[in-house]
């Protein structure tokens, strides 16, 4: 038992509470969350400021603690099935459906054991030639006369190259929609749109009028586009390939073991929704990943020169193996780096099953806990200056960004899946971008805040294509 473990006290109903105990600092406000919703970032700032790193809000109703110290942190994703559960709105645990891992807790180490394996190790391998391909097809694609709009254009690749690893569907195929419910790539982004949003509606009303309305009538009909896609790969007959795609993985396992978690349904959902957990992410974490390097070319420079020395002066970035992208360390630093300065989003809220105790502070039975990465990634305890962009803090000389203080993909049972997949991502179009582009940024950028922050679709760069070396 670790010492954070048994330093939590765990209160059983009716147990008298230890004596010297206070309450996070903080009344909550009924504004808060139209005050979080508006700004997360300067909600964060602003309270941290007055209170620390732990205070109480009403964010979502009732009393929800945001905790940013790495103990508080550590209480919180250690609590996982526990003396916690996953606490989201009403609104988004509808939008997830009975087969999320959000959903069902007597199933989830089930399911997610079952699941992990397609976002690790041969499974990366597989996926990496898709990547490499589409990548290496859209960027010299990019327009480098006018001004680009950084985030629709990201967007775009994101997508292309996201749905066909998740989705099984080839996108660029006229043929691949015929006979499918949605009948266009177009089409199916639009509706991937409506449902994301649906996730964040703050009404439950099942109407057109709300964005939950809306989106439980566009994950109707992706579910049905999903039950087409399946009963189209089976009727086709052709040895599944577990490696090629997320969904052949999947359907792989169902038929080598019938009774298995992969049910149908599970099957239709997981597709939907692993889709729904990176594209927009990736959008975000691709494009403030370009924003802030674009402040550095000194950075640019210097990871230029790590990517020749792995893959030789001149080498085509299309043929980067796994092993070589996890050579790049300095390259791995500087999207650690834009993670911590901005991060998407906070992690998924816990409600607390039982009343605990932790450094002589009381969390109430029933209160939410966020552990929010806009409070960790701030804590000068945790970062040396932390308000610089400084990716050498990842090294291994520096040490910094330890577990429970930096927390970009969550943490405990319920840690994002598609972590390594999003830095294997990330890194090939890195070195495609570098190799290819130098880049100006066109003025400072604002920023959408919630429901994931990221940079506002009008901002524009100005790219320049480099000369091949020799």
């Amino acid at each position: 038992m670790d010492q954070l473990t048994s330093d939590v006290i765990v209160l059983e109903d009716g147990q008298a509470l230890p004596s010297d105990i206070t309450l996070p600092p903080r009344t909550p406000k009924w504004q808060d969350t139209l005050n979080y919703i508006a700004n997360p970032d300067r909600f964060c700032r602003v309270n941290r400021a007055q209170y620390g790193s732990i205070f109480q809000t009403g964010v979502f109703g009732g009393t929800t603690v945001f905790v940013g110290s790495s103990r508080a942190i550590q209480m919180v994703f250690n609590g996982d099935s526990n003396y916690t559960e996953i606490g989201l709105p009403s609104t988004t645990m509808t939008m997830f459906g009975e087969y999320s891992l959000f959903q069902r807790p007597d199933l989830h180490r089930q399911r997610k054991s079952a699941l992990s394996p397609a976002f690790t190790g041969q499974m990366l391998e597989g996926y990496l030639p898709h990547i490499q391909r589409v990548i290496g097809q859209q960027l010299p694609t990019w327009d480098i006369v006018a001004p680009l709009r950084l985030v629709p254009t990201v967007e775009r690749v994101c997508f292309d190259v996201l749905a066909p690893l998740l989705l099984g569907i080839q996108l660029d195929d006229p043929a691949a929609f015929v006979g499918l419910p949605v009948s266009s790539k177009m089409a199916l982004k639009q509706l991937y749109k409506t449902f994301f949003d649906g996730f964040y509606g703050l009404l439950k009303w099942q109407s057109p009028l709300t964005a939950f309305g809306r989106g439980l009538r566009a994950r109707a009909r992706l579910i049905d586009f999903m039950q087409a896609v399946v009963k189209r790969r089976r009727a086709v007959q052709v040895p599944l390939e577990p490696t090629t795609d997320f969904l052949s993985m999947m359907l792989a396992s169902q038929q080598s073991e019938p009774e298995s978690v992969f049910s149908d349904a599970l099957i239709e959902n997981q597709c939907l929704l692993q889709l729904w957990a990176s594209h927009y992410e990736m959008m975000g974490l691709v494009s403030s990943w370009i924003y802030q390097l674009g402040h550095y070319p000194a950075l640019l420079q210097r990871l230029r020169a790590e990517q020749a020395t792995v893959l030789g002066e001149g080498s085509d970035p299309g043929t980067a193996s796994l092993a070589q992208l996890k050579q790049m360390v300095f390259l791995e630093a500087t999207i650690k780096e834009t993670l911590r300065i901005l991060p998407p989003s906070s992690t998924a809220t816990r409600r607390l099953l039982k009343s605990v105790v932790l450094d002589g502070v009381l969390y109430k039975k029933d209160w939410g806990l966020v552990a929010e990465p806009r409070l960790a990634h701030a804590s000068a305890d945790s970062f040396a200056q932390p308000e610089r962009f400084d990716p050498e803090r990842f090294l291994s000389e520096r040490g910094e960004g330890r577990l429970y203080e930096f927390i970009p993909f969550g943490g405990g049972v319920h840690a994002c899946l598609g972590a390594q997949l999003a830095m294997l991502m990330m890194k090939v179009f890195a070195v495609h971008l570098l190799q290819q582009f130098d880049w100006k940024l066109l003025g400072e950028a604002t920023f959408v805040q919630f429901p994931l922050k990221r940079i506002r679709d009008h901002y524009q760069i100005q790219l320049v294509r480099r000369l091949p070396t020799a």
